[in-house]
């Protein structure tokens, strides 16, 4: 019997192949990368947009295919950091540029989230099959 390694376990691709989260923080990512020639944002809005979805692509892509907790937490203060973007590089007078922040960080962080609130619950499950509650 062959002991494949971990990172060819067919159990671990499947389940990554099945991460809908990582695949919708990728479309993200890559719409931050486009919006600041779509939505014409002010040159701190657009960098901060393709800066942000460059390291939203990187991590959900390395996530998709190595599932670990670190990259949705990345994705997570990405997402966060990324709604308050507006206010911290002085472009929420521009509507298109401050709505642009708000969703896509709110999506990027509640996608994160979720994969990361499956992981936690399986943690407490686990942990609760090991340690039974005493009467």
């Amino acid at each position: 019997i062959l002991d494949f390694p971990w990172f060819l376990n067919t159990e671990v691709i499947m389940d990554t192949l099945n991460r809908w989260q990582d695949r919708i923080e990728i479309g993200v990512g890559l719409w931050l990368c486009i919006a600041p020639l779509v939505l014409t944002l002010p040159e701190s809005a657009a960098w901060c947009s393709v800066v942000v979805g460059i390291g939203i692509i990187l991590l959900a892509t390395e996530d998709l295919f190595l599932p670990t907790q670190i990259d949705d937490w990345g994705n997570v203060v990405l997402g966060i950091g990324l709604m308050i973007s507006p206010w911290a590089w002085n472009y929420a007078d521009h509507q298109y540029a401050m709505l642009n922040a708000l969703i896509a960080g709110l999506l990027i962080t509640l996608m994160s989230g979720w994969a990361l609130e499956r992981v936690v619950y399986d943690k407490i499950k686990e942990w609760r099959a090991h340690h039974p509650a005493h009467s």
